[in-house]
């Protein structure tokens, strides 16, 4: 029944990763990505800001302002240029794009960590780049300009993830999360003020269901971890490539296109070859 529960918890945080694209992508026909992803940091200090109020104090107590401003700027560009690229490509391209960030941290890992990396995952990693290849659509006539967005994207969440394991996995969540978002919301207020148009009550509706939902991504999957290991969840993770397929043809008559097969069955593979590798390294270390 835990475990039950565990893949319960992980694929609400699924579904919730998928809605926002959703909701980022439908904003995107009226509003700018720049205001979109303002509201998107926004709301989610809003929301975060009373559970801290209710901790007390030692909710924002912390010694680790630089850290904090140089995860804020990561996440500033990475949320935005993610934002830009939902909204020019499908939502399954974007899902599988989101599929390549494991392999961007095992091309940074070497540079930041000093980890070794055998040839079984530069191998996978070979593959994964071949597959992204596919999704960019080697026709010129088709290149697909948003999925270059996504791609720097995924590459900045991977550096997010090499930056959160070296230096701030000791932190209290909450804390590393409401201060990273307001120097991510103070950084994407400056371009936000150039395209300024004021949302309407149901777009603002929809903002602060992404606000929202951009925590309740973080709570769902703290709840999955607290139960089991983030290696036995990785096979769910790939739930995400149907989910969002579904939401992209119901919402917007979107369907996945020769070169989106290819790439996802390249770089699926590879991933999870990468997750294996990785967690038999963790377990003999």
């Amino acid at each position: 029944m835990s475990y039950f529960k565990t893949i319960f918890w992980f694929i609400l945080s699924l579904i919730v990763s998928c809605s926002n694209d959703a909701i980022t992508k439908y904003l995107g026909y009226t509003l700018d990505a720049w205001e979109i992803t303002f509201f998107r940091f926004a709301f989610g200090v809003l929301t975060l800001l009373p559970i801290m109020i209710y901790q007390g104090k030692g909710a924002f107590a912390t010694h680790r302002w630089i850290m904090y401003l140089l995860r804020g700027v990561f996440i500033f560009l990475a949320i935005s240029l993610w934002g830009q690229g939902v909204r020019l490509s499908p939502i399954t391209t974007a899902t599988i794009m989101s599929f390549t960030i494991p392999i961007f941290v095992l091309l940074l890992a070497p540079i930041f960590l000093r980890e070794h990396i055998t040839w079984p995952l530069w191998l996978a990693t070979l593959g994964g780049f071949i597959g992204i290849l596919f999704i960019l659509h080697p026709d010129r006539s088709s290149f697909n300009k948003g999925s270059l967005f996504l791609i720097v994207a995924a590459a900045l969440f991977a550096m997010l993830d090499i930056l959160n394991n070296k230096y701030v996995t000791r932190e209290p969540i909450l804390c590393m999360l409401f201060y990273s978002t307001v120097v991510a919301m103070v950084l994407v207020a400056i371009p936000t003020i150039r395209v300024w148009r004021t949302p309407t009550t149901y777009e603002l509706m929809l903002l602060v269901a992404l606000g929202i939902g951009s925590n309740l991504i973080l709570y769902f999957l703290l709840r999955a971890f607290s139960l089991a290991s983030a290696s036995s969840l990785a096979p769910f993770r790939y739930l995400e490539l149907f989910i969002s397929m579904m939401a992209g043809y119901v919402f917007f008559q979107e369907l996945p296109n020769q070169y989106n097969y290819l790439g996802a069955a390249l770089i699926i593979p590879s991933t999870l070859l990468i997750g294996y590798y990785k967690t038999r390294a963790h377990l003999k270390s």
